[in-house]
């Protein structure tokens, strides 16, 4: 479920996210799947994994850049 799809009110969990099969696009995006909602903007995003990888680093890093910008618009929209 990485594109395409919303459902209101939900968390993720991505089991084996540390797998090389997730790049940091689709970490970013499958995480984007939380907080699509107005009346629950925020939710958990929960990564299984056995260690941790660049590719956790860099998408975790990205998400939170992201927010902290959305966030930021908000503000100024208020």
């Amino acid at each position: 479920m990485e594109r395409g799809v919303t459902f209101p009110g939900i968390d993720v969990i991505i089991l084996g996210a540390d797998n090389q099969i997730f790049s940091v696009n689709a970490i970013v995006q499958i995480a984007g799947r939380v907080g699509r909602n107005k009346d629950r903007p925020s939710g958990l995003v929960l990564a299984l994994i056995e260690e941790k990888t660049q590719v956790l680093i860099r998408a975790s890093r990205q998400i939170r850049f992201m927010n902290e910008k959305g966030l930021k618009q908000l503000n100024n929209v208020q």
